[in-house]
Order: C-alpha cells, then sequence, then structure tokens
C-alpha cells in the first residue's frame, strides 16, 4: 500500500450490516491501522478467526450525536456502510432519517472533530457506499436520496471523499430477517449474470475490499478523469463505478 498508514486510525459506520462488516473484516484482517472503532445501535459479532486486538467498538444514539463527539476525534479514514430501504425503514421519512440524515449529521460533526485549522478541511479521507444509479434529481426516492447524500458529503468539510457505486448487493452472510424476495432474485439471476459475464450482481465482500484498498493506497484512482472532480470547497470527490470495485475488489466477472 502507498498511503502511510503508521499510527492511523479508521472509524466505520454501519459495520452490523452486510457491506460494512465485510469492510470491517478486511481491515482488522489485511489492514495497517493501530486502531479500528466502530459506531452504531449495537455491537458487531465476528468470529474468532478474525483479529479483534485492534477493535474498539462504540454505541452510540444517532439521534443525538453531539454526545458522542469525543468518539469521533483523531481518525483518519472513515468508512460509510449505513444504509436501509424504505421498506425496513417502515416509511419514506424514516427511510430518509436513518439513509440521509444519519449520515450528514456524523460526517459534519466528524468534519468538526478533526479540523486541525479552522480555515482549512478536515485532514480525512471519508469513504461512503453508495449505490449504482444514483441521482439527486431522480423521481425516485431510493437513488434520489443517495445522490442528494453523494454531494452533500463533497461540501462537508473533508481533503478527500471517495463514493462507491455498487450494483445489486449480493450478501455473504445469510440476512436477518430473511430476505425471500432478494433469495429469489439471486436464483434466477446469478447464473446469467456470470454466463454472460455480466457485472450486475456485486458480492458486499467485494464492495468491502474495494473499499479498503482504496482508503489504504491513494494511487488506486478513477478510470475515467470525469469521476474525479473538487467539490465548491475544494473537497477532492472521486466516485468508483460498479465496474472499477469489481477490479479494485478482486472479484471474477
Amino acid at each position: 500500500m502507498s498511503n502511510n498508514t503508521m499510527n492511523r486510525t479508521a472509524l466505520i459506520f454501519g459495520a452490523t450490516g452486510a457491506v460494512g462488516k465485510q469492510v470491517l473484516k478486511s481491515v482488522l484482517k489485511d489492514g495497517t491501522y493501530t486502531k479500528v472503532i466502530t459506531v452504531g445501535r449495537r455491537s458487531v459479532e465476528l468470529e474468532d478467526s478474525v483479529p479483534q486486538d485492534k477493535l474498539v467498538q462504540k454505541t452510540i444514539d444517532f439521534e443525538n450525536l453531539d454526545a458522542h463527539r469525543q468518539d469521533f476525534k483523531d481518525v483518519n479514514d472513515v468508512y460509510c456502510c449505513l444504509g436501509t430501504t424504505r421498506g425496513a425503514a417502515g416509511s419514506a421519512e424514516k427511510f430518509i432519517k436513518f439513509d440521509q440524515q444519519y449520515v450528514l449529521n456524523s460526517a459534519k460533526i466528524i468534519a468538526q472533530e478533526n479540523k486541525v485549522d479552522e480555515n482549512k478541511l478536515a485532514p480525512v479521507h471519508y469513504l461512503y457506499c453508495s449505490t449504482m444509479g444514483s441521482n439527486k434529481d431522480s423521481v425516485f426516492l431510493y437513488p434520489k436520496t443517495k445522490g442528494q447524500t453523494e454531494e452533500a458529503l463533497g461540501e462537508a468539510g473533508f481533503e478527500k471523499v471517495s463514493i462507491f457505486h455498487p450494483a445489486f448487493l449480493e450478501p455473504v452472510e445469510p440476512r436477518k430477517p430473511f430476505r425471500l424476495v432478494e433469495t429469489v432474485v439471486f436464483a434466477v439471476y446469478n447464473p446469467i449474470n456470470r454466463l454472460f459475464g455480466l457485472s450486475y450482481v456485486t458480492p458486499v465482500d467485494t464492495v468491502g475490499v474495494a473499499m479498503h484498498k482504496v482508503a489504504e493506497d491513494a494511487s488506486i484512482k478513477p478510470t475515467d478523469p470525469k469521476n474525479i472532480k473538487k467539490s465548491t470547497i475544494g473537497s477532492l470527490v472521486s466516485h468508483f463505478t460498479n465496474s472499477e470495485i469489481h477490479t479494485i475488489g478482486g472479484a471474477p466477472k
């Protein structure tokens, strides 16, 4: 890895979720961080084969983030894998609260607590798992919310923001609760996806590894220069496509 990760700390949101747990496993097994912090509404359960000597788990209240400012200090790489669906949330309002407001509210505090100079951006690399097809101008709730969140993160106050656009996520562990429709879709679509060499099904461990590699290796960049831009406040914002996630994360096409 080309980045100097000596005495560096990783902070992970959504580590109990499908993608976040794979990010956590990757940084604990192969990362060079001296500390890995998870923050969420509950702790993560890991198998004994995953090294946990660098792991610090924090249980927080997303409705009272100011009470947890201390937990957000002195971090270098922030992996945000918070996400849900409208069905799981119960309503559009609850979906937006969990999927967008929690993300942006915590990002704002992280930027504030890690500034070394009030006139400069926080020296933090923020990595966000979004979705393929996100669009702030979409008429549909899910892609619109993701697109709005992406745009706001570019203005949150970080030196660097990397956004990942995976396709249909394939879990590597059983979902809780069980999702019948998702299981049926994978059973039907996966053989077609592999037969024709498509990349529209993306294993969550591939996403986790890709996010980790991008954080630890500054030489990894989107192949299309159009996907690397400066935000209005000067943050370097990179968008990684689903195909690039497969390539970086090592998934077979």
